[in-house]
């Protein structure tokens, strides 16, 4: 069995060099890919005109929040540690397959504007989103892979965060089924809730001893 890379070595530093250019690589390329989506109509370009591309604003609004949010906790994820393993290369690869997919639904709802089938399946998407944060979570706030002085301890907060964005799509999933409109309106919740769940103790109480 092979021994353990030191920390200083130069070979695992690039490598997890080059596992963060990348993960910025495809964030970028998501947030672009939004966009895309906001082309102005056929015709003469008027206050009609710009009225028909609100949903199109919605979407890359809201999207745009949604990946700049997931990517400022990859960012301070990814600060705590120092190396990197297959495990989280793939649990990593996994996340961000959801986060390149954003662009696809964004589209689907600035099409087809509040109507119950796009609303549910823009929410289960990045409803997936956050619960594939949260296993990566798991998998890179491992021991071996922190820097000196994080702990397993602090890692209740960016959990409890992530699951912000899931609880809140998936319960405008489930609004959606009567009430598609009603639905998009409550994705503004994830804003005061980011804000509420800041006050979140950094470290997990003590256990207390049997």
């Amino acid at each position: 069995m092979s021994e353990p890379s030191a920390p200083n070595d130069p070979r695992e530093t690039r490598q997890f060099e080059r596992l963060v250019f990348f993960s910025d690589a495809v964030f970028a390329i998501a947030i672009t890919l939004l966009v895309l989506d906001l082309k102005p109509p056929a015709g003469a370009f008027d206050v009609r005109a710009l009225k028909a591309m609100i949903p199109s604003f919605e979407g890359f609004g809201i999207s745009f929040f949604v990946i700049a949010v997931y990517w400022l906790a990859h960012h301070d994820l990814f600060g705590a540690l120092r190396r990197e393993d297959r495990t989280l290369r793939l649990m990593n690869l996994a996340f961000l397959a959801s986060i390149a997919f954003l662009p696809f639904p964004t589209s689907v709802i600035a099409l087809y504007t509040a109507t119950t089938a796009p609303v549910i399946f823009y929410a289960l998407s990045v409803a997936a989103v956050g619960m594939l944060q949260v296993g990566l979570i798991l998998v890179a706030r491992r021991p071996s892979l922190m820097r000196p002085g994080e702990s397993v301890a602090k890692t209740h907060r960016p959990i409890v965060r992530s699951l912000v964005a899931p609880v809140v799509f998936l319960a405008s999933a489930v609004v959606a089924v009567r009430a598609p409109h009603l639905a998009t309106y409550m994705w503004i919740l994830i804003w005061p809730a980011l804000k509420v769940v800041g006050f979140w103790p950094d470290k997990a109480p003590p256990t207390p001893k049997a």
